[in-house]
């Protein structure tokens, strides 16, 4: 695991090196990810909102995290690309690099790719927002990843928003698991935001006769109205010692009217699983004996892919045979996570073939998967150092997994994945 910002940071991997089983494998990790529905049917059921799941490939997500010495988390980054969002209905948009900062300001990659944050350029800058003189042929990147609240200028909300937001985010919120006394909960640190990318009016409109600033169509002031006026972000970090589990989320406005003049402007979203760390050498795995691991599963479920697919959580086990290079992941008592605590479909016991020993991919593992009439993937990574110690044999520390399954006829789609100890 080599990161970009440095060594007290854990980080997934900005590139894919390849898609196996559905699941994308990269340099310190595993991912896949869905997408809305509700865009996609006859009639659109809302332009306001997004829901529905069902799987995709092709877009990558990278997840960024500092923790210090004792695993605490002090800042979180996703960066989106390729994910089938538009703004003006003819181009992707802008790759998102969102670190949830709670500054006002511009988050910009530096030349050797390690996040750093940029003054925002005043509204009545316009050579950077350029849409007042370009129009549709604007700097798109230049309305991307800016931070633009807490601002002096009051937020300018439509009726129904109540109260009106001031802020984009309260930054991270951590919470410590119990893996460090014997339990399966890692420790959560948690951060969402709401953004404004693609928003035209943060940038004013050409000078009238007299010098004075004007407010491009369709802007009712100064400066882009409120906060989240183009959606919202999340990011669900499940961390041990050396891996991790993300859930990442993002609902973004498309087909924006002022870029794309063509009537159709609505919200989709995009939702992944990354398990990512510190990865284990391969040359370290072992290439004999058994390990066992335990630990906690956590997904998303949509019984029929229209529906808004539920959070659920559950447990996991995983037993290894390192000579027959065998990996058995059985997730048990997956529930809804909210009060209600009801039961989903997913669990199951599958077995998969990990890399040949030797081999650069020994601490990797990939398989379909066949659960009842869903079929899909798993694909995994071992996390941290080899251990001796415990009540199984020798193996690495950690480890961690994505996995998938659908079913095309009936819609019924589960995105999830795992993070485990050795016992």
């Amino acid at each position: 695991m080599i990161c970009a910002d440095g060594a007290g940071y854990q980080c997934s991997g900005s590139s894919i090196i390849r898609v196996e089983n559905g699941i994308a494998l990269t340099s310190s990790g595993v991912e896949a990810y869905g997408v809305s529905t509700s865009d996609l049917a006859a009639k659109n059921p809302t332009m306001t909102g997004a829901f529905g799941l069902a799987l995709a490939s092709g877009g990558t997500a990278e997840i960024r995290l500092a923790k210090d010495s004792n695993g605490t988390v002090s800042s979180s980054a996703v960066l989106l690309s390729k994910l089938g969002l538009s703004w003006d209905g003819k181009t992707e948009r802008p790759p998102i690099i969102d670190t949830f900062s709670t500054t006002q300001g511009r988050t910009v990659l530096t030349a050797g790719g390690a996040l750093s944050s940029a003054s925002l350029p005043a509204s009545s800058d316009l050579s950077f927002y350029d849409y007042a003189s370009k129009g549709t042929a604007g700097t798109q990147v230049d309305y991307a990843n800016n931070r633009y609240f807490p601002r002096s200028a009051p937020s300018r909300c439509p009726p129904d928003l109540v109260p009106c937001p001031t802020t984009e985010t309260s930054g991270v919120h951590y919470s410590a698991g119990d893996w460090r006394t014997g339990g399966n909960m890692p420790d959560l640190a948690s951060v969402s935001r709401v953004h404004e990318d693609g928003d035209i009016h943060a940038g004013n409109g050409l000078p009238d006769a007299n010098g004075n600033p004007t407010i491009l169509p369709g802007g009712d002031g100064i400066g882009v109205p409120f906060p989240g006026s183009k959606g919202y972000r999340s990011l669900d970090n499940w961390g041990l010692q050396y891996g991790n589990l993300a859930a990442w989320l993002t609902q973004d406005t498309v087909i924006i009217e002022e870029w794309a003049k063509a009537g159709n402007e609505h919200n989709k979203n995009r939702r992944g699983m990354v398990a990512y760390g510190d990865v284990t050498n391969p040359t370290a795995v072992p290439t004999s004996g058994t390990a066992s691991y335990s630990g906690f599963a956590y997904g998303w479920y949509t019984p029929n892919g229209t529906d808004e697919p539920a959070v659920f959580r559950g447990t996991v086990v995983v037993s290894v045979n390192f000579a027959t290079r065998q990996t058995t992941v059985t997730i048990q008592n997956p529930i809804t996570w909210d009060a209600a605590g009801t039961s989903v479909p997913v669990a199951l016991t599958t077995t998969v073939p990990m890399g040949a020993a030797g081999s650069n991919v020994a601490n990797y593992l990939t398989g379909p998967v066949t659960n009842g009439a869903l079929t899909g993937g798993l694909g995994g990574r071992y996390f941290g150092p080899v251990l001796t110690t415990g009540t199984s044999g020798a193996g690495p520390a950690e480890i961690g997994g994505t996995i998938t399954l659908s079913n095309a006829t009936s819609g019924q789609t589960v995105l999830g994945g795992f993070i485990a100890r050795k016992q």
